[in-house]
């Protein structure tokens, strides 16, 4: 199965990744207690079936028997308990566990250096472990099909250190593919593991070449070397007029929102709302959507994205107006853009589509505005690490969920103080809202709790929300048994080859 990765891999550490595209590597190597299935439910993984105590603080995880780590070792529920407690060792420095695993009790202390002992999670047995929460949340469980939640072995993953592809490839999950070679910038290469537990999969490795130009990956597609690629805005429509290629376009809805992040604590004039309401008013989503998307994703109102729970069709964000958008610009101090700062906006290479839509957004603010940006393509990597810093100040991008719930937008990004929060955002009121929410039980309340916080955000616009994302991809004809939800392709198991 050849399928290209279009950016290098961050990490070959499921503790450690950040991004999509090193994600949907990392997912056919490692495998979690639970996961995803086709139909976007919540199923069993690693662990064959839980429990959950009445308050709603404790899940009892009960083991499939006689899985195995790629290395040969037997995967216990110590191995559940070693691998969450090296997500937040201090030394392992992971920048996201601790959205995902903080709520397990004594994560902080972990986290903080103030304890060894990872306290809410209890080895009962050899085949079953109980996991401890701080706060109840209906959403909970879901935070574990994080790949920073994944069961690695204690052999080749060190409590304190970053695995490598090195460390990988010696077996460190127990998915259905393993990682063979690492070719530095040109490849990763995974061989079937005919001892998963699910089966054996249908086809004999994975070839993953790294191609950060997708007119390159196109060609590649073309000239039969890949078996599937993604499709762009530039060669969407030739290829839907290609009798050879249009039945092989097919379209995959995402939970994933492309915005504009605006950091209050690299950009002193994003610290005033009215400057940020006017960036936002002065952007015309539908001229974005119509001219580089083709009308085919659909214009972001809000950063939570259709299929999760609590996503409102009709809710509405700051419109288009740059008439209002101008007065604001002026009434915070910067008439006709007279005095306020050129901003880089780095936005990520090899995406025509993003470097096009940031070309766009540049248009109007110059034209609405008199703002003027300049334009910073970047290394995936290097952005990713940058942002982690706090050290971009404007960036065009993508969050997409990493669990099917609303708390993954909302508290994930914009809760006072979380890790993911790049852009310096704090609203007590808001932060209030989504503490409600995350534990609120009913599910009518809770949705209204987050249809509140979207209200603040949306007004306040921590981020511009630009487009819910539906990927495009070319799909050869002899590909069958492509798994799919909302958050990407599933591990390719079950996918067969019949040329």
């Amino acid at each position: 199965m050849r399928f290209a990765i279009p950016s290098r891999p961050t990490t070959f550490d499921p503790a450690m990744v950040q991004d999509s595209a090193t994600i949907d590597l990392l997912q056919n190597a490692f495998d979690c207690l639970v996961q995803y299935n086709t139909k976007n439910q919540l199923s069993p993984g690693l662990a064959q079936s839980w429990d959950i105590s009445k308050d709603g603080l404790t899940y009892t995880f009960h083991m499939r028997p006689g899985v195995k780590f790629q290395d040969g070792n037997v995967v216990t529920a110590q191995d559940v308990y070693y691998s969450l407690r090296r997500a937040l060792d201090p030394g392992l420095a992971s920048p996201v566990a601790m959205d995902y695993l903080g709520n397990i009790v004594g994560a902080k202390a972990v986290r903080g250096g103030g304890a060894k002992d990872l306290t809410g999670v209890k080895v009962i047995d050899p085949s079953t472990v109980s996991i401890s929460i701080v706060r109840p949340g209906a959403y909970w469980i879901e935070t574990l099909t994080s790949p920073n939640a994944a069961i690695v072995s204690k052999a080749e993953a060190a409590p304190d250190k970053e695995m490598t592809d090195a460390d990988m490839a010696r077996g460190a999950g127990s998915g259905p593919f393993r990682l063979k070679s690492y070719n530095v910038g040109q490849d990763a290469q995974f061989v079937a593991n005919p001892d998963y537990y699910q089966g054996a999969p249908k086809v004999a490795g994975l070839s993953r070449p790294i191609v950060t130009d997708a007119n390159t990956r196109h060609a590649m597609y073309q000239q039969g070397s890949l078996d599937i690629v993604d499709v762009k805005r530039g060669d969407l429509d030739a290829d839907l007029k290609d009798p050879d290629l249009k039945n092989n376009v097919h379209f995959y809805p995402r939970a994933t929102t492309f915005y504009i992040a605006l950091n209050q604590k690299a950009v002193p004039a994003f610290k005033d709302v009215r400057v940020r309401q006017a960036l936002a008013l002065a952007i015309d989503k539908q001229q974005i959507r119509h001219v580089v998307l083709a009308d085919r994703m659909e214009v972001a109102e809000d950063m939570l994205p259709a299929g999760i729970d609590g996503f409102d069709p009709g809710f509405k964000g700051l419109p288009y107006d740059p008439k209002r958008a101008k007065a604001l610009l002026a009434a915070a101090g910067y008439p006709d853009g007279k005095g306020f700062p050129t901003i880089p906006v780095t936005y990520r290479e090899g995406d025509p589509d993003i470097e096009k839509t940031v070309d766009e957004i540049r248009q109007m603010w110059d034209t609405n505005l008199g703002v003027h940006i300049e334009p910073k393509r970047m290394e995936y990597g290097v952005m990713l690490t940058l942002r982690n810093k706090d050290g971009l100040e404007c960036w065009h991008s993508n969050w997409a969920a990493d669990y099917l719930d609303q708390q993954n937008f909302y508290s994930t990004l914009f809760r006072t103080g979380t890790s993911s929060n790049h852009v310096g955002y704090s609203n007590a009121s808001y932060d209030q809202l989504c503490d409600a929410a995350d534990v609120e039980q009913d599910r009518a309340k809770r949705k209204a709790l987050y249809r509140k916080a979207a209200r603040i955000i949306a007004d306040e616009v921590p981020m511009i929300p630009l487009y819910y994302f539906k990927r495009a991809e070319l799909v050869k004809p002899a590909v069958s048994g492509l798994d799919d939800c909302l958050l990407g392709h599933l591990p390719l198991r079950n996918v067969t080859l019949h040329r």
